[in-house]
């Protein structure tokens, strides 16, 4: 079909029977539903409060195979265990659906172009119709007018890419304050107000225990199964649960205690250095070596809100408290290494592309999921 689409140019009367071929393209590929079963033709869901028949999942799938099949190749038989086919279906018919709904569509000429410019299809460097074939036929076993209609759903699906991630930018601060993640280094001063040091002195009587019981009974609800449909929460009774109840009471007790003296060690920064307040009222202290955004760091772990919160600090201030499952914290800089500003002028181009790409990624990942959750409503 392609090598007399190509000399559509010496003879229109053939570009406008094709074009009629080719436009229903869609309607080919699922055009044996009508003599399969009823349960291939039943509705497998709703997308905006459309029926999509089994038949329309299958070729869904069928399609996303196709792509990782291109994607990744002999590898795809190594890999293909980790995914997901039928959620990316579901994800290729939710965007094609948006699509429709902003009228973004794709030519036939577009088809063409896309295909032919594909190196997997080429020989010497052009496109080479048997090539094409032989490709469909032998490496990707199928038909090229259900592999045409593939191509224009990708290049629909390109275009809404494009239309929803164009408003994503990055300013020159933006770009700069990533570079300094991947390549500055800063080491800090910390006072910790840790849980576990505060909950090695509980111990709950049992009328405390029983007190936390009855006012936060809620706390403890656990789901119980009545049928493949229904759930009812119950609470269970305290002697059921005692050790559950007094871990519980201990853990909100020791939260309530270190969030109290990590508050007064904050109050005294005014009159005092970080240090000397932080031990004066009994809180673990300490300072760290150099380290990069994202790595472990001795004694606090591997939680970024330390280098974040470092990085918008100016050296001799104390951060504002830090809450964290294992604790509080307030933290001070110690050092910061310079980035070299003559390096990042080279490599700020290239970055700043690469950094640009991602952001509009995880956008239109973010998209994609809400759109998903929104179709099934």
């Amino acid at each position: 079909m392609l090598r007399v689409l190509r000399n559509k140019k010496t003879a229109k009367k053939v570009w406008i029977g094709l074009a009629i071929i080719i436009i229903p393209a869609f309607t080919f590929w699922g055009f044996s539903g009508a003599l399969r079963s009823r349960q291939e033709s039943a509705p497998a869901g709703k997308i905006f409060g459309r029926n999509i028949s089994y038949i329309q999942l299958r070729d869904a799938i069928a399609g996303e195979k196709i792509i990782a099949r291109l994607q990744f190749g002999d590898k795809l038989d190594e890999i293909q265990q980790y995914l997901d086919f039928e959620s990316q279906g579901w994800q290729r018919l939710v965007l094609l659906a948006e699509a429709r709904k902003r009228r973004i569509t794709a030519s036939d000429k577009e088809i063409i172009k896309d295909i032919e410019s594909s190196p997997i299809f080429q020989s010497k460097g052009a496109f080479n119709n048997k090539v094409y074939n032989e490709v469909l036929r032998y490496y990707l076993r199928v038909q090229p007018r259900i592999f045409e209609e593939l191509i224009r759903q990708n290049l629909i699906l390109s275009k809404l890419y494009k239309q929803v991630t164009d408003k994503v930018t990055l300013s020159d601060e933006q770009i700069k304050d990533e570079y300094a993640k991947l390549n500055q280094q800063i080491s800090i001063y910390y006072v910790a107000g840790l849980i576990s040091d505060f909950a090695k002195n509980i111990s709950p009587t049992e009328k405390e225990t029983a007190d936390f019981y009855r006012d936060n009974k809620a706390m403890f609800k656990e789901p119980t199964v009545l049928n493949k449909e229904k759930t009812e929460a119950r609470i269970p009774e305290l002697n059921e649960i005692k050790d559950k109840v007094k871990r519980t009471f201990i853990q909100e007790a020791a939260r309530k205690s270190a969030e109290e003296k990590i508050k007064e060690c904050q109050s005294k920064l005014a009159t005092e250095d970080l240090l000397a307040a932080g031990s004066g009222i009994g809180l673990k202290t300490g300072s760290t070596g150099l380290f990069k955004y994202g790595e472990f760091i001795e004694g606090l772990g591997a939680t970024q809100v330390f280098w974040d919160t470092a990085y918008g600090l100016k050296e001799g201030r104390a951060s504002r408290i830090i809450s964290l499952p294992a604790g509080f914290y307030i933290i001070k800089v110690k050092s910061k290494t310079p980035i070299d500003e003559a390096r990042f002028a080279k490599e700020k181009k290239d970055f700043a592309a690469k950094l640009l790409l991602e952001k509009k990624q995880n956008y239109f990942n973010n998209f994609t999921e809400d759109l998903i959750k929104k179709s099934s409503r």
